[in-house]
């Protein structure tokens, strides 16, 4: 797949997400098994960018003036989350193949737009409803604690089978790769 076809699968399985019928995982692992032609890196990269597209999804909304479909979120990802300009994302919007179509007028201007300063549920990446309780939890320093919770990826933790290795060979296996 091609780096705008990605894009493009991504915006497909947000908006299949946004329908609400079944959890995130499960629509990328839907949309894995009937997109046979996509390898593993190709999946890697559409499950990459929906995750970070949902982790920053109220963000993205309010940049992208409210919109709330995969190729607004996608569209705004890439400049918010990716810093590419808009001649880079107009590049990947170039509606070849099975890319995305190309920006449209208000896609243009929104990427373009500097709308001033965000409110404060966006910069620090939660959704509007739970901002005034961290306030009240946190106090002054609500906004830290919420980026410091939203933001970063989830940890990722390992077992050792130690019937099979140790963890002192696990490790360094894991440090070869």
């Amino acid at each position: 797949m091609t780096p705008s076809a990605r894009l493009a699968a991504a915006a497909s399985v947000l908006d299949s997400i946004a329908q609400g019928r079944q959890p995130a995982e499960a629509v990328l692992k839907t949309w894995g098994s009937e997109n046979r032609y996509a390898g593993s890196k190709d999946r890697r990269a559409v499950a990459d960018r929906v995750y970070r597209v949902l982790r920053a999804r109220g963000r993205l909304v309010w940049a992208m003036g409210g919109r709330e479909d995969g190729r607004a979120l996608v569209i705004g990802s890439l400049s918010l989350i990716d810093g590419l300009s808009l001649e880079e994302i107009e590049a990947l919007h170039s509606g070849d193949g099975y890319g995305p179509k190309p920006l449209s007028k208000q896609e243009r201007a929104r990427i373009t737009t500097t709308t001033g300063e965000l409110p404060g549920w966006v910069a620090a990446g939660l959704p509007e409803f739970v901002m005034e309780d961290f306030k009240a939890t946190f106090g002054d320093r609500w906004a830290a604690e919420a980026q410091a919770l939203m933001v970063p990826r989830a940890p990722i933790d390992l077992r050792v089978n130690t019937a099979k290795a140790t963890v002192a060979e696990v490790e360094a296996e894991l440090r070869e790769a």
